[in-house]
Order: C-alpha cells, then structure tokens, then sequence
C-alpha cells in the first residue's frame, strides 16, 4: 500500500521544480542579441576550451556541428561548445551573473542590406578550395572558380578566402561575432576592407632605427611585421597619430604597390618615417628622402591570431591591486577610444594603447570594459589580460 502522506514532500518538490522551471526560463534576457548573461542550455556538450568569455560564441561559430554554448568560469573559463537544433527558448537562467549562453542558428541578424554580401557571417563547411586573397577579391574569385558558388572570408593567414559549392540561399548563412568576416554568394565582390577615407599626397620619409617605438607593444607573432612610426600632419587627417591607433594596420602605397604596416610610434610634426624594412619594400629600394604616398586604415589584425586580447604594458608591475595599465589589441579595426573599471577612467600615459587604473584594491575578478569609437564595448576578466615582459623590436 502506498503511503499517500509520505509522498506528499516529494509531489511539492516537484511541483516547485516544475513552477520554478518555467519561471527562470522567462528570466533570460536576450536584449536582442543571440548572448545572454547568466544562463545555460543542459546538456548536448560537443568539446569545450578554456578561452575567455568574449571569444566563445566566435569558437563555437569555427567549430564544426557547434549550434549553441555556454560560458563558466570552471578552469579560468571555459566555452562548452553544443551541438543540436535549439532555440533561446531553451535556455534557462542560472545565480551565476558570470555565465553566458548563446545560440549560432538564428540567421535574423546577417544583415545583407540588399546585397549578396554581409558582414560578420558564415557558411557552414562544404569547403572546395581557399586561397589567401584581399577580402574585395574573395566574391569574384568565387566566380571564376567553377564549382563555386558561395563563400566566406577570413582573416585566417592574413586574409583567406573559403570557396564553397552547392545550393544554398541568403538564408543558410549564420551571423558571428566576428566583425571582420564577410560572406556571400558567387558574382558579387565586397567592399574593400579599409575601414577609413583613401588619403593620398602623405609625405613619407625613412626611419632608421631598431626599437620598439612609443607604442610599447607586446613581444608576440606578428603576421604584419613593417613598421611605422605616425606623424600629425595635414594630409593624414583623421590617421594623425593618437596612442588608440597603436597596432593598428594601415594599407600604404608609395607607386611600387601597397603593403600592410602596422603603427608601433609616434611622428610628431611629420608624415609616415617608414621604417628600413617598410621604406626598402614601399620605395623599391630608393635611397633614404621624401617621397609621398596614399594611406588607409584597414580592418587587418597585426599579430598572428584573430581575436582581440587584453595585454598588460610590458614590463610594469602587473601583481599591484593598486595599479594596472592594460589596452585592448587586434581587434579587427575597431578603435578603442576608452577604458573603465567600475565605471571610473583609465588614462593614457605616454604614447601607448594602454590605460592605467591607479587605485585600488582591484583583483582579477574586476573587469575591465573597453568602449570602440563607434559606441559598442567588449568587456575583459582582469585575470585574462596577458603579462608579456618585454615589447616587441622593430626596424
């Protein structure tokens, strides 16, 4: 015989779960993204990596059969990559204010603004050939490459393009986080990469030097290795030098082609001093003196790997809760214009990217919000930021 009394705890249990369940699930908010914060999808765990929070929805986009993810903080952080058809409406919210889940499926947000081209979008495998071309190229030679008949580019290797075959639409695409990436179907060519006006009539000199210039960058693998130190003159406009544009990476052509170089200094009272490597590329070896080139800011990363990453300035005292001096680098050519922790302001000192926070106590837990110059924000884990101890050296 079954005791009705003692089963009456258990029914109650389940009913609160079943009630509390259906509550949390209205408490995730989405605010029109595909991310939100403190949520989970259960199970269907595909791989997972320790990688930092603002990188996760980008991994599981590369990641084969990756529909979906989440973001905790076991291991330092760690991106539980997801597999299977699921909707927002399967995530449920959690305590925990750090953890974030996403979805990759819905394609609402590929914004193609009539044309057969998008930003920030992927198609998914089916891969037929890639070559390392310009991202205004990868659109035609889909079209003159038979079989193809859509495609994704990159910054993969300094700029690859993924030609796939196939029937698909506008519809197959899925957005990613990644704002450099660009997709399409066969017969169109993008619009090119530089983010900033063509300026042209910029004087251009040579620099003669080895070191690491004013920016102060990290000693790390660089798939953009010419230097140049910026100046403040006239002709360069919106490009004159400020310490935000440090490593960022600027097309240059002074009549013997272009070349991608990235900023490690500053110029003051001049034009681009070309380092020797970047002048011997740009002028075809001519001798050291004036010559005028055009310039344009480009969505380029400098280093070798594609996502930003938050670095310490070399060589200060990363381990001082009462001081930190950090900058958000690589990220795609978006300028940072400001940084905060707790809403309070950190300062340039020197001609560098970094901003440094001089009080305290600040542990790795605090997060430090980089805001773009377009109004947008990423938000790093102080803990996440790297400590390389010596800069990078140029020539």
């Amino acid at each position: 015989m079954i005791n009705i009394l003692s089963t009456w705890p258990l029914i109650g249990f389940m009913l609160v779960n079943i009630l509390t369940l259906n509550c949390v699930r209205c408490d995730v908010n989405w605010n029109g993204n595909n991310w939100a914060m403190s949520c989970d999808f259960r199970g269907n765990d595909l791989s997972n990596v320790q990688i930092a929070s603002e990188f996760c929805g980008g991994k599981c986009a590369e990641t084969q059969r990756c529909t979906h993810f989440t973001w905790t903080q076991y291991n330092g952080g760690t991106c539980w990559m997801k597999s299977g058809t699921v909707s927002k409406s399967d995530a449920f919210s959690t305590s925990d204010p750090t953890m974030v889940c996403g979805v990759m499926s819905d394609t609402s947000t590929v914004q193609w603004n009539g044309n057969n081209w998008a930003m920030s979008c992927d198609f998914r495998g089916n891969d037929l050939s890639n070559v390392l071309i310009a991202s205004e190229f990868c659109g035609s030679k889909c079209a003159e490459t038979q079989g193809c008949t859509h495609f994704t580019w990159t910054q993969y290797n300094g700029g690859t393009c993924w030609m796939k075959p196939g029937t698909v639409s506008k519809s197959d695409a899925f957005s990613t986080s990644d704002p450099t990436m660009i997709c399409g179907l066969a017969n169109v060519s993008p619009p090119n990469s530089g983010l900033g006006p063509l300026l042209s009539g910029v004087l251009a000199t040579r620099h003669g030097a080895y070191e690491s210039g004013a920016c102060a960058l990290p000693n790390s693998n660089y798939a953009v290795v010419n230097p140049v130190a910026l100046g403040d003159i006239g002709t360069l406009q919106q490009l004159k030098f400020r310490p935000d544009l440090c490593g960022h990476v600027l097309k240059v052509d002074c009549s013997n082609g272009p070349l991608d170089i990235v900023i490690t200094n500053s110029n003051y009272g001049g034009g681009l001093d070309l380092y020797g490597s970047t002048w011997s590329k740009l002028t075809n070896n001519k001798p050291p003196g004036q010559t005028y080139c055009s310039v344009q800011l480009t969505s380029r990363n400098a280093f070798s790997f594609q996502e930003p990453r938050c670095y310490y300035k070399p060589g200060t005292d990363y381990n001082n809760p009462y001081y930190h001096n950090v900058g958000l680098l690589n990220t795609g050519g978006r300028i940072v214009r400001g940084a905060s922790i707790d809403n309070r302001a950190g300062q340039h000192q020197g001609d560098n990217p970094y901003y440094a926070f001089d009080f305290g106590p600040i542990d790795g837990n605090k997060q430090v919000v980089f805001t773009f110059e377009d109004g947008t924000t990423s938000s790093v884990f102080l803990r996440d930021c790297i400590y390389q101890g010596s800069e990078q050296m140029w020539s």
